[in-house]
């Protein structure tokens, strides 16, 4: 049994409850997700609505011929380099290993958020391209390329995929600001170029790709932040 003092002792001592630390900077965040969704959705629809009404024409035809004029061989030779290797073919098992990675480093809800987006954006982008049956530039057939044209696979896994990850990446302060921005625009910026400079998509296809690819990874951000936050409250917040 407890002695006198003991129990006194004990009838003193109160449970608080600490309030649960809120993430910091969560709300710019939020807000540039929002931001960048907002965007992608109003560039989805806008491209979307020339390519299905046939009033993007003009604009693709004057860009395919400028390209077509001042094409260079070692120019695309290096862009063909850049379009094999990112293939959704080859980037989405690289991007599940990086899942896999992150997994074992930070946890599985970060490995969630990004080995999400390319099986979201390449789900979205086979559909559209079954809806707007667009064909090909000539230089499809060259490179046996021969699919619906309308979005471009490679724009939309490359935007979706490198964006996530680069945002990830920077949440989780493995890449500083620059390198994550750097690696979410540039990359698909080649991938993308590659394809309207190979001649085997029309400009508005990449367009239209690298929008699809923003809102997937946008949305992957979204699950990323919530997750995060309600499933890590034991680490520290960014």
């Amino acid at each position: 049994m407890r002695s006198g003092p003991c129990l006194a002792l004990s009838a003193k001592v109160k449970i608080v409850h600490r309030p649960r630390k809120k993430p910091r900077n969560l709300e710019s965040h939020t807000v540039l997700l929002i931001g960048l969704s907002s965007a992608a959705i109003a560039a989805c629809a806008k491209v979307g609505e020339d390519v299905f009404n046939n009033e993007s024409g003009p604009f693709d035809e004057a860009v395919r011929n400028f390209v077509l004029i001042h094409q260079n061989t070692a120019v695309r030779d290096s862009f063909l380099i850049i379009t094999r290797v990112a293939s959704p073919s080859v980037i989405i098992p690289i991007t599940a290993a990086v899942g896999a990675w992150l997994w074992r480093q930070r946890g599985l809800p970060i490995a969630g958020a990004v080995v999400m987006s390319p099986a979201i954006s390449l789900a979205i982008f086979l559909a559209v391209k079954r809806l707007y049956k667009r064909k090909r530039p000539e230089g499809g057939a060259r490179l046996h390329e021969l699919t619906y044209a309308f979005p471009s696979g490679h724009a939309a896994a490359s935007a979706a995929i490198f964006g996530t990850t680069a945002y990830v990446l920077w949440r989780e302060e493995m890449l500083p600001r620059s390198g994550a921005a750097a690696l979410a625009i540039l990359a698909p910026l080649f991938v993308g170029a590659s394809r309207v400079y190979l001649d085997v998509h029309w400009s508005t296809d990449v367009l239209g790709g690298w929008s699809v690819g923003a809102l997937v990874a946008a949305l992957s951000g979204h699950v990323y932040e919530k997750t995060r936050t309600e499933t890590r409250r034991s680490h520290r917040y960014r």
